[in-house]
């Protein structure tokens, strides 16, 4: 038993690190991910990097083809629409069940997550701005109090990985999600469910419109 539970750590740790990889463009979109290579930089076995690399094929961030092994997956313009217009229906909807106000302690905690993602961006620390921003709008959307709602919100904000490569690095962006993150956080302390989602709505537009326009896509 312990053995396994070191194994599943070992797969969890591999995933998020190339998570985060690919949050952050250090993965390209088609890239090869070699399991010989990951095996060797995470320190364990290509046993371990096939479970880690099938995990995030399940969660649409690789494609792995017979014969031709993992790459990172790449969206066309009109996925990225596509994706996009699911995650709107999906967290305006949550925004709206939100019971408002939020309780002061709930909002004590969002509070320290946005400091720690402001800190983030003014130490320039991408690793705790990803870890934060994740934290945050995680326990933002379990408020809604339909967990198959949530979980389908993380999941689709797990596939923009993909898309957010182009923006997680953007100064100007960063901050400008930092000052949504205390529009958010304001808006959970009031009584108005439509100006929260309309808020968290625009808050997820940066990074699509900077995709669409790294590929020559505006709209």
């Amino acid at each position: 038993m312990m053995r396994e539970a070191k194994r599943m750590n070992n797969v969890q740790e591999i995933v998020r690190n190339l998570e985060v990889d690919i949050v952050l463009g250090h993965l390209y979109p088609r890239e090869r991910l070699v399991e010989e290579k990951l095996a060797k930089r995470f320190k364990t076995t290509r046993h371990v990097v096939r479970q880690a690399l099938l995990e995030l094929e399940i969660a649409g961030l690789i494609l792995r083809e017979a014969n031709k092994g993992a790459t990172v997956r790449e969206y066309s313009p009109d996925k990225v629409n596509q994706l996009y217009q699911m995650r709107e229906l999906v967290e305006g909807q949550a925004a709206l069940m939100i019971p408002l106000p939020v309780a002061e302690n709930r909002l004590s905690q969002l509070k320290q997550i946005c400091d720690d993602h402001a800190a983030g961006i003014e130490n320039s620390d991408m690793l705790k701005i990803v870890a934060a921003n994740k934290q945050f709008h995680q326990v933002m959307y379990r408020l809604c109090g339909n967990d198959f709602l949530a979980d389908t919100i993380d999941e689709m904000a797990k596939k923009s990985n993909l898309v957010r490569f182009t923006s997680s690095t953007d100064q100007a962006l960063l901050k400008q999600a930092r000052s949504e993150h205390y529009l958010i956080l304001k808006a959970l302390g009031k009584d108005d469910n439509k100006k929260l989602a309309d808020i968290c709505i625009k808050h997820i537009q940066p990074s699509r419109l900077m995709y669409l326009k790294r590929h020559g896509h505006m709209i």
